[in-house]
């Protein structure tokens, strides 16, 4: 690792001429997560950058390289209040500033290299030269607090850990099934046999690649709008309710990511009850957003179409399902393994940029208590 160069990518035309190393940089790295990709980070920027005369997004990419191959890269973005060198407020953090539409949002690496990435934070202080500049720092929990820990130049305003649950599937069903716990056992057998019970047939459908998954957006966009109305259960808002965040997988299925794109389709008597959005990443299946029609809730359509999903990546030879991040009983009920990420929001170690870093933090969370109960007392008004 003595031939280490760093670049730090600005303009547009170099983030589209990265696309054939970042592709291949992905075919070495276990472990491969879908926001890690070329292309969605570039169906990202498309959607989701924008300037206006005092706050402008611009490109800070930074790529690492080892006698000329890439070996990492760090999709940043750098945010400027004010007048570009001269602003009053900088924020440095990965793509993916989305309402969890980028789940997680962790750098590019070969495994060897992932101290120097972190590294590369500390480099970025040094740029400062005027007014304040937040850094989000979003890796493995393990790596990512030890840098912390012992880099002084950071001061880290916050931390919050984001658990990721995946399941090490084996090679048939049977021998999968066996191993769960008897509660789950139990919920799998009347989810097959209720609906039997009261003769409606069963299909589960596979869609991949775009032609399939365009025609069935409408469909999945309602589904996933009806499960976000439904009180009875673990709360989750209406991703796809903007038609920006509708744009970012409207935007992927016009890449080569599309050829990863799966839609998990259950059928009750022909009509579509349950869809689930999942990426093939190889040895992993990553598991999207979801909907369901509500008037089938009591078959627990949403548990029989993991259950299909499972079965379909076994066949698949796929070896771990990813049931992306948040804890809830609709994971933890399957015995997965739990990989913890980090995400710090920190401010370069001195004295005015501490207190200055933790006022802003402070009313950025009144303002979002705000919003959240204003959208709150919105849906509770009659319609």
């Amino acid at each position: 690792m003595h031939n280490l160069k760093q670049i730090i990518i600005t303009k547009e035309k170099d983030f589209e001429a990265l696309a054939t190393a970042w592709r291949a940089l992905e075919t070495k790295v276990n472990y491969l997560l879908p926001f890690q990709t070329y292309d969605w980070n570039c169906a990202w920027w498309k959607v989701f950058s924008g300037k206006s005369f005092f706050h402008q997004h611009e490109l800070a990419i930074c790529a690492v390289y080892d006698n000329d191959q890439l070996v990492a890269v760090m999709p940043l973005m750098d945010t400027h209040v004010g007048l570009h060198r001269f602003f009053l407020y900088r924020y440095v953090r990965p793509f993916g500033g989305d309402p969890n539409l980028t789940e997680l949002r962790v750098p590019l690496t070969l495994p060897e290299y992932a101290e120097k990435v972190l590294q590369l934070w500390e480099n970025l202080t040094r740029c400062e030269t005027f007014g304040l500049t937040e850094f989000q720092i979003i890796g493995a929990k393990a790596p990512a607090d030890h840098f912390i820990q012992n880099n002084k130049s950071l001061f880290p305003l916050t931390d919050r850990t984001i658990p990721n649950f995946v399941l090490t599937l084996g090679e048939d069903w049977d021998n999968f099934k066996s191993g769960l716990k008897r509660n789950i056992k139990e919920s799998l057998r009347r989810c097959y046999n209720s609906p039997k019970r009261d003769g409606l047939d069963m299909n589960f459908r596979v869609l991949q690649g775009r032609t399939a998954i365009v025609q069935q957006l409408p469909m999945f966009y309602a589904l996933h709008g009806a499960r976000a109305s439904a009180k009875e259960t673990i709360e989750h808002p209406d991703y796809f309710s903007h038609p920006r965040h509708k744009a970012l997988l409207e935007n992927l299925l016009d890449t080569p990511f599309a050829d990863r794109m799966c839609l998990f389709c259950l059928e009750l008597n022909g009509k579509v009850v349950a869809l689930r959005l999942a990426f093939n990443m190889g040895d992993e299946l990553y598991l999207y957003y979801s909907g369901y029609d509500l008037d089938y809730a009591q078959y627990s359509v949403m548990t029989t179409l993991v259950a299909e999903a499972i079965q379909w990546a076994i066949g698949q030879k796929i070896q771990r399902l990813n049931l992306s991040i948040g804890e809830d009983v609709s994971k933890t009920r399957w015995g997965p393994t739990v990989i913890n990420y980090v995400e710090y929001q920190c401010v370069k170690n001195s004295a005015w940029r501490r207190f200055v870093g933790k006022q802003i933090f402070r009313l950025r969370k009144i303002r979002n208590n705000q919003r959240s109960q204003l959208s709150s007392a919105n849906e509770d008004k009659p319609g």
